[in-house]
């Protein structure tokens, strides 16, 4: 893409003439009413000979365009709408093309309807970032604009398609750059859409009986999940009732995509959502419920009770059982342990005449090592295939992968990971052919080479690598997204920032959410207030939602409502294991070093290699991993220890608010901006409270409980800590125990990153 000067710009462009009129209107009045503000545009249009339609026209979409991209803000002053002046932003794309948002409109050229500068401020946010993640509605639009070569003013567009085509220089009108139409369609490709028409192993398994049992053998990309899917629509079409069909999966995430599909596919067979998806889990759960309330214990004991229960022949529990008429079970393979012998206690329990779908794959089985099976038996994939009373089925086709040369990568590696050849070697073999597969075998993690985007996976090992990654990446001031596998579920920070501030019981009404979303800065694009409420309003037990309804629905469950993320852009990290499930069209492995312990299953390395690997299906690319030595704080949190490095994922009461700041507006900040500010203690000498502070010396919140903890034990271990080497990148909201154990509430989960030295080291090599 190629900039343009302001001379041609303004020729070529009559809307590019009317913004920058508009922002230095607003910018020298600091605001200005909507509607004065389209009146005076149209005049100006009006005068350069346009119509008077064709003026208040342009005149509109140059507002529109202000405002979807952040230019401009707006408010309302006795119930008109009012344009006021945003503080700058600077959005980075092309590597080093710098758009400038809001702030002094002298700054900058124009380009598009924004303006561009050479010169890249420490604070950039990526291109990425800004525009967020547009839904496939949103891509197929901006497609549609691109095909057609011109952006009509008439073209409805979201706010997100505006932001994406004014940044990349198209203006309203005009013939869309080449350069702008070929660097838009690469960078927000098509979603992949999945064939109305099954293959034939597919078919077969969709179409056989209600009361067979099949236990389906589907590689990576065969369409497991689809095929669960689909097993489930054909089901009810031919008949059998919505209410009795069960479709197990192996995460939340997978569970709420598989029942949208459902229901969206059965919209026109009078279907009520009677089916239901859920995890191994929420299943446990929802059986235990009936006898009373949920023991406590986690997730694990729940399930043993509720496998001894049926086992024991407790009759609320089979009363439940008798109400399913079929059973699917997606990604077999990974039912390991408790898990394992629960699903074949509910299945041994089911009446001849249920029918059972179980569909896995025994190349990605990777969850042996940590199941704690004592009773053993491998998966439950293992172990019902080839048993008597089933039918056993294969997929065949790869519908995932869109390189050859990966496809036969994934064949060829899933032969030896059948077969029955030593284990090691089989490891090496693999290894060595994703040398010769991997677009780049060589990939620097803070490198240029790699796609840095939403829609890309950095995947690793383990844990500690992925922690210790996020930290390296932060220092380097590359945005991403950390998966936080194993840590606190956290909530959407929207749900957060409405509810901070509330006593557990309060109710939160449709007036105090209208209320809340006004005063957060920036307001969130799209957000609609009602929709919002009605969230809400799902996990309540009445006509209002309550902030202790959110966590009494996170312990019961994990419901959609939670995310087990930080970050808001940028490619997600986690470990291999986190990324079941999940596909994207660019992944970097992170290849750990070559076990050298006497006790390693070299069959189970093998195999999560393999699992990394197939969550490609264009770009494979291969990094090294650098060890990331994780030493455990107290109350659970963790943060690295050597290279001078720290992260520390810290819970409950963590951080109180201080008389005048205002939590919605500080959670807020800290989820969506990553606020520039850091830990230290306001007074010297050991045992003065921490306080959370910003790089102007603005004091924000002070540190409590298990924070204060957290801090005193890290500054203890590392000899004192220099002020301010403790960060804070972000923050959300999580839900939790308050310390007494009993009462829970929404608090503050801080994501603290940072070069953790000693307060007298100075820069050592280390901290470089």
């Amino acid at each position: 893409m190629q900039n343009t000067d302001a001379d041609t710009l303004e020729a070529i462009a009559p809307v590019q003439k009317l913004a920058a009129q508009l922002r230095r209107d607003v910018h020298d009045l600091g605001a200005v009413p909507a509607s004065r503000a389209i009146a005076g545009l149209t005049t100006a249009a009006v005068a350069d000979g346009l119509s008077e339609t064709a003026a208040k026209q342009r005149a509109q979409i140059a507002v529109s365009a202000l405002l979807a991209c952040g230019d401009l803000g707006f408010g309302k002053s006795y119930g008109d709408k009012v344009l006021v002046k945003r503080r700058m932003v600077s959005v980075l794309y092309q590597g080093d093309l710098c758009i400038l948002l809001g702030g002094d409109p002298s700054q900058g050229e124009p380009h598009g309807l924004l303006r561009t500068t050479d010169v890249v401020p420490s604070d950039v946010v990526s291109f990425f970032d800004w525009v967020g993640e547009l839904s496939g509605s949103d891509i197929a639009g901006l497609w549609q604009i691109l095909d057609a070569g011109v952006w009509s003013m008439d073209a409805v567009s979201s706010d997100g398609v505006t932001r994406v085509l004014c940044c990349a220089g198209v203006v309203p009108d005009q013939p869309i750059p080449e350069g702008s139409s070929a660097w838009l369609k690469e960078y927000f490709p098509l979603p992949r859409t999945e064939g109305k028409a099954a293959d034939p192993s597919q078919t077969a398994v969709l179409e056989c009986s209600a009361n067979v049992r099949q236990i389906v053998t589907a590689g990576p990309g065969s369409g497991k999940t689809h095929t669960a899917t689909e097993r489930v629509i054909h089901l009810v079409k031919q008949g059998l009732s919505p209410a009795g069909i069960r479709l197990i999966t192996f995460t939340r995430v997978a569970a709420e995509e598989v029942g949208r599909r459902i229901s969206h596919a059965l919209a026109e067979h009078t279907y009520s959502g009677g089916v239901m998806c859920g995890t191994i889990d929420s299943l446990a759960w929802n059986l235990v419920t009936t006898l009373g309330d949920a023991p406590s214990g986690g997730h694990e004991r729940i399930i043993r009770i509720a496998r001894k229960s049926i086992t024991d022949g407790e009759q609320a529990i089979l009363d439940q059982l008798a109400r399913i008429s079929h059973l699917v079970i997606d990604e077999a393979q990974d039912i390991v342990g408790e898990r394992r012998m629960f699903c074949r206690a509910l299945i041994d329990a089911l009446p001849a005449s249920v029918g059972v779908t179980i569909l896995g794959d025994g190349a990605q089985a990777i969850y042996g090592a940590w199941a704690g099976d004592n009773a053993g038996g491998g998966s439950l994939h293992a172990e019902l295939r080839g048993r008597h009373g089933w039918e056993d089925r294969s997929l065949t086709a790869n519908h995932r992968t869109k390189s050859d040369s990966l496809r036969r990568f994934f064949s060829r590696a899933r032969m030896l990971l059948e077969a029955d050849g030593d284990p090691r070697s089989t490891y090496l073999e693999i290894r060595e052919m994703l040398e010769d597969v991997a677009t780049d075998p060589s990939v620097s993690l803070t490198g240029q080479v790699f796609p840095w985007r939403n829609d890309s996976l950095v995947l690793f090992r383990g844990r500690a690598a992925t922690e210790a990654a996020s930290v390296r990446l932060t220092r380097a001031g590359r945005v991403h997204r950390l998966k936080l596998s194993g840590q606190t579920t956290v909530c959407d920070p929207l749900l957060g920032a409405i509810c901070a501030g509330l006593a557990p019981g309060a109710a939160i009404r449709l007036e105090h959410v209208r209320r809340r979303i006004a005063d957060l800065h920036p307001t969130p694009f799209g957000v609609v207030d009602e929709d919002v409420l009605s969230d809400l309003q799902s996990l309540g037990k009445g006509p209002t939602a309550r902030p202790q309804d959110i966590a009494e629905s996170v312990e019961r469950e994990p419901v959609g409502h939670t995310r087990d993320h930080v970050g808001t852009g940028g490619p997600m990290l986690g470990s291999i294991h986190g990324a079941k499930g999940r596909e994207a069209t660019n992944v970097l492995l992170m290849l750990p070093p070559v076990p050298s312990s006497d006790d390693v299953d070299w069959r189970e390395e093998a195999r999560v290699l393999f699992v990394g690997a197939t969550r490609a299906s264009a770009h494979l690319y291969l990094g090294r991993a650098q060890p990331g030595l994780v030493r455990p704080g107290k109350n659970g949190s963790r943060w690295l220890r050597g290279n001078g490095g720290g992260l520390l994922l810290s819970g409950s009461d963590g951080l109180l608010p201080l008389a005048g700041v205002a939590p919605a507006l500080s959670i807020w900040e800290a989820a969506f901006r990553q606020p520039d500010c850091s830990f230290c203690r306001i007074a010297s000498g050991d045992g003065s409270p921490w306080h959370l502070v910003t790089d102007s010396g603005e004091l924000l919140a002070e540190a409590e409980g298990q924070l204060t903890d957290d801090l005193d034990h890290i500054e203890s271990t590392r000899g004192g800590l220099a002020s301010g080497t403790l960060r804070v990148v972000g923050a959300t909201t999580v839900v939790d125990r308050r310390r007494d154990g009993k009462i829970q509430a929404v608090t503050l989960l801080p994501v603290l990153q940072g070069v953790v030295r000693g307060a007298g080291n100075g820069e050592s090599d280390d901290d470089q």
